[in-house]
């Protein structure tokens, strides 16, 4: 938090659109680089000159993509989430320095090779081309252990998180898992790639000899691989303490992140629409097959490999590090003089610790004034995730609420919509600040924020700022009181969360108790069928 912010709407989304696409060329990268060697060993034994001049001509396309398009989106991701998430990126620098060190020098090996494979086609001998192809994969594949290392760790640090020592985190709990899977990606990319660059040639037979080589022993391995090794992390995330069956809502379906379903259910639909694209498309016709189906398997594969990234991602919320620091850069342990942990900001203040904020106008009103401190506070607490009104947009979130509601839901941030959010940190102004924004970015006005500051311990003012974000009138469980007793209803608020362990339990008296029951029971019924009984 101690960074002037990049201050884009949506800017974690930019970051995914690159890495998603440096991953769909980097994996190939590692596959590509077994798939050249190995077809030029199988051309080279059989005397295939024909397959021989596939894997030449390839082997160009190869070096072009993965050398220019990999290196400019992997700067792009450095530049990036140097931008988006400064905090993170100083953690991953400094924790493994040596690491991204070794990492460069297996990259720069492995573009010496490339470049010496691609150029030593009728200079060199067969056997020591092959070796340089060889070379090649081996610092291709060991870049990409490293990486899944630092990737891993950010999802399960392990270890690492008591003694801080570098190969805890690089060998984290779901590293083995994690590299098993990545390489059977790139196994299935380099076979999907192959069929793809197959359709420029005009010899059927040709073609179809390589479409059958790259399906059989590529994609079809890759495809009954793959998802052992993926169920493998997944059960390791879990072992580790990721809740990955609540966040999939394998155990209670109404409970799970929606937007994990989506890229659970995006990834196995585009895996199962690849498999039928080869069996069907490539294999059946493997002399006909044309570049809409071979673009329609690239399609399919670049949605799978991006879905199951993005779903890792989401596995990893409400933390950017898992159990270490959170997506808005607050750090979890209270380190010796670390400013910016939770425990650190709760005393301090977020407002005051951090060097870049807008002051509030100090010729403002006190609503004004909150307004503008709670804006400040949304930015450096909730920006990182929400935007205002496209992806994961606050507006349509807090329509209509009241400063009360958002009071109260912003003191229970971490067990609200599936807990994948940080607790709030800050003062209790601080909390009242960011409750008035965003009441004020729902559409409350200034009279209805003065006087929701001046209510009183009120059964309809608790109402209102305890549940009626859940339960109001417009709100997606609307309450309704029909058929029960102001009696039944004090009996049920004395254990809510015995009826649903979302709700938190009643905070006040008995007799506020007694007036929210009574006041429940007057609430006239919900215009809607699906109110909540």
């Amino acid at each position: 938090m101690n960074y002037p912010l990049w201050d884009v709407p949506g800017a974690g989304l930019l970051i995914a659109f690159i890495a998603i696409i440096h991953v769909f060329i980097s994996h190939f990268a590692v596959g590509g680089g077994l798939y050249l060697v190995l077809a030029e060993r199988r051309a080279r034994r059989e005397r295939d000159d024909a397959f021989l001049d596939f894997v030449r001509a390839h082997s160009r396309f190869f070096v072009l993509l993965t050398l220019v398009g990999g290196a400019m989106t992997g700067v792009g991701i450095w530049f990036t989430i140097g931008l988006v998430h400064p905090a993170a990126t100083s953690t991953l620098i400094n924790t493994f320095v040596w690491g991204w060190a070794i990492e460069w020098t297996f990259f720069v090996a492995e573009i010496a090779a490339a470049m010496v494979y691609l150029y030593g086609w009728d200079r060199l001998s067969p056997g020591v081309h092959m070796a340089v192809g060889w070379i090649y994969f081996g610092a291709a594949w060991l870049s990409l252990a490293v990486i899944n290392g630092i990737l891993s760790f950010m999802l399960t640090p392990g270890a690492w998180l008591e003694t801080r020592r570098f190969w805890d985190g690089i060998l984290n709990p779901t590293y083995v898992p994690s590299v098993v899977a990545r390489t059977f990606g790139s196994m299935a990319l380099a076979g999907v790639y192959a069929v793809f660059t197959a359709t420029w040639l005009t010899d059927a037979a040709t073609r179809a000899r390589i479409a059958r080589y790259s399906a059989r022993s590529w994609i079809l391995p890759a495809a009954l691989g793959l998802p052992l090794a993926a169920l493998w992390t997944l059960a390791a995330a879990s072992n580790a303490g990721v809740p990955v069956r609540q966040i999939l809502g394998l155990l209670d379906p109404a409970a799970g992140q929606p937007v994990a379903r989506t890229a659970a259910v995006a990834m196995v639909g585009a895996s199962v629409a690849a498999l039928l694209l080869v069996a069907g498309g490539v294999l059946r016709r493997p002399h006909a097959y044309g570049r809409p189906v071979a673009a329609l398997l690239m399609a399919a594969a670049f949605v799978a490999l991006g879905s199951a990234e993005w779903l890792r991602e989401v596995l990893r919320k409400p933390y950017v590090i898992g159990g270490y620091m959170y997506v808005n850069g607050v750090r979890v342990p209270a380190d010796a003089g670390d400013r910016f942990s939770v425990a650190a900001l709760n005393e301090a203040g977020v407002l005051e610790t951090v060097r870049w904020r807008r002051p509030a106008s100090r010729s403002a009103d006190e609503i004004d004034r909150l307004a503008a401190d709670g804006e400040e506070v949304f930015r450096l607490e909730c920006s990182s995730c929400h935007t205002q009104t496209g992806y994961l947009g606050i507006r349509p979130l807090v329509k209509g609420a009241s400063a009360g509601a958002m009071h109260t839901m912003i003191r229970r941030l971490d067990t609200w919509r599936g807990r994948r959010m940080p607790p709030f940190v800050g003062t209790a102004y601080e909390r009242q600040a960011l409750a008035t924004y965003l009441a004020r970015t729902g559409g409350a006005t200034r009279e209805a924020l003065v006087a929701q500051r001046q209510a009183g311990a009120t059964a309809s003012a608790y109402f209102e700022e305890n549940c009626s974000l859940c339960h109001g009138a417009d709100a997606e469980f609307p309450f309704d009181a029909r058929g029960r007793s102001a009696d039944e209803l004090q009996a049920l608020l004395g254990r809510l969360p015995e009826i649903n362990d979302v709700m938190p339990p009643f905070e006040g008296s008995d007799e506020l108790r007694r007036a929210l029951a009574e006041y429940l029971a007057g609430l006239p019924a919900p215009a809607t069928t699906e109110a909540v009984r």
